[in-house]
Order: C-alpha cells, then structure tokens, then sequence
C-alpha cells in the first residue's frame, strides 16, 4: 500500500508557460524594434525551458508506503527546474530528495508556518512535519499547503497504522478530520499564541 500527497501541477505549468509564450510571441510580430524581437524569442525560451519545469514540479510532495517515508523540499525555482529535467531524462521516475525507513522515525511533530500567499498579500498557513529519529536528526518539510485533505488525512492514518507517533500539540490533525477551514482554525490559534 502506498499513500502520496500532492502532486505535480501540470495544468497551471501549461498556462503560464502558454501565457509567457503568447507574451513573447506578441513582442516578437508587434514590436518595430529589431532588438525587442529578441526580447520576444527570449522570453519564449524560457517560457519553454525554465516556468513549465519549476511550475511542473511541485513544491509539496510526500510518499509514504510500508518501509519508508520519502519527500521533497524545494526551497528554490533551480532545484525545481533541475528535478523536472532529471526525472524527463534521467531518472523516469519522480526523485524524491530524502527517504527516511518507517524504522527510524521516533515521533512526527506536527506544527504550523505563517506564509504570505501571492498575488495580494494575503497570510495562509502551511502544515509542517517535522521528523524526529532515534539518532536525533530531525527533518522538517510542508506537509500540506491549501489543498489536499482527503490524501492527508489517508496518508497520515496510514502512518498511524504503520506505528508511528505524532506528537500534534495544536490538534492540527483533529483540525483536519473536522469540516472546519484550516485556515481558519490555525488563524485562531495563531491569535490565541500571540496574546
């Protein structure tokens, strides 16, 4: 049995690299300046080779089966674009950065980040794993973002099941079972902290 949460967005790679390519595309016919056109196939290049890759490959995404936890964190658009290109070419496969054995993992500590969400400004709120194992390292990564609930919540009882504990001191999970927004509900809490 095998559990993965989040994805690769495909759909919103493709239209922004449609729209940037549509930019560059009207640079390139209307603009009386022969340099500008030069702008235009640039900006077409790396619509192409550079948006559709770091669009494409998603920021959260985490695997979980009987043996092993295995996830990514991408903190910049480079790793992003490279994963993208060593899974088309290399790896045909989707290479996760970290894979941890079930066997190691004492505790999952489940906790919360504050993050400005584009384009307005608007303050949203990511849920964070952070693994502890008997040899005292601790890996953190998002584990949910804006989306996702029902794989989470089937990916987190899983873990549960494989014997493994969460140490959830803002019932974020019982948050998550609930038909409350998340967003709301860790809002509250984050108000309730700062007082």
């Amino acid at each position: 049995m095998k559990y993965v949460v989040g994805k690769p967005s495909i759909l919103t790679a493709i239209l922004l690299s449609t729209f940037y390519s549509l930019l560059g595309v009207a640079i390139y016919i209307f603009t009386p300046w022969e340099g500008m056109n030069y702008a235009g196939i640039v900006i077409i290049f790396l619509s192409i080779f550079v948006i559709f890759p770091e669009a494409a490959c998603s920021e959260l995404m985490w695997e979980i089966d009987t043996q092993t936890l295995k996830f990514t964190n991408y903190s910049k658009g480079i790793d992003k674009i490279l994963t993208f290109y060593q899974q088309l070419f290399v790896a045909k496969r989707f290479p996760y950065q970290v894979v941890i054995n079930l066997n190691q993992i004492d505790y999952v500590a489940v906790t919360y980040a504050k993050v400005p969400r584009a384009p307005f400004g608007a303050i949203g709120y990511d849920v964070w794993f952070n693994i502890h194992t008997y040899d005292g390292s601790v890996y953190s990564f998002i584990a949910l973002t804006l989306s996702g609930r029902k794989d989470f919540n089937q990916a987190v009882d899983f873990m549960k099941e494989q014997g493994i504990h969460f140490k959830d001191g803002y019932h974020i999970l019982d948050a998550l079972h609930s038909h409350e927004h998340l967003s709301y509900y860790l809002e509250r809490i984050d108000k309730e902290q700062s007082k």
